[in-house]
């Protein structure tokens, strides 16, 4: 069952369930604030958001990277194989980007033109 993609469903939801009240919370927060970024898309600024949004995102993603496998119990010596690698770096990837866009409404509206 560990290899089989039930196998590793479960074993995601196990590790990500202290976590989903908080996400689905900070999920809520998120479709606020980008009704209120539609409602006054004319005196946004997006350059200096995205910029630090993606900077941010990056951070996130390196840092996701190395706090990994210590987060499952393992370390980064136990890293064996390209699957092992390959799973670390996308797992950092995917955590990366979903802070980025996590981040980047309240951003937007702190850049907002007055």
């Amino acid at each position: 069952m560990a290899f089989s993609l039930t196998g590793i469903l479960a074993v995601l939801l196990e590790f990500l369930r202290p976590f989903l009240l908080p996400l689905a919370v900070v999920a809520v927060i998120e479709l606020i604030l980008i009704v209120v970024l539609v409602l006054r898309r004319g005196t946004l600024r997006v350059r200096p958001a995205v910029r630090l949004a993606a900077g941010l995102g990056v951070a996130a993603a390196v840092l996701t990277t190395l706090l990994l496998p210590p987060w499952t119990g393992a370390g980064l010596a136990q890293l064996s194989g390209l699957l092992d690698y390959a799973a670390v770096i996308g797992g950092g990837i995917g955590l990366g980007v979903a802070a980025g866009l996590a981040l980047y409404p309240p951003l937007q509206l702190f850049f907002r033109r007055p």
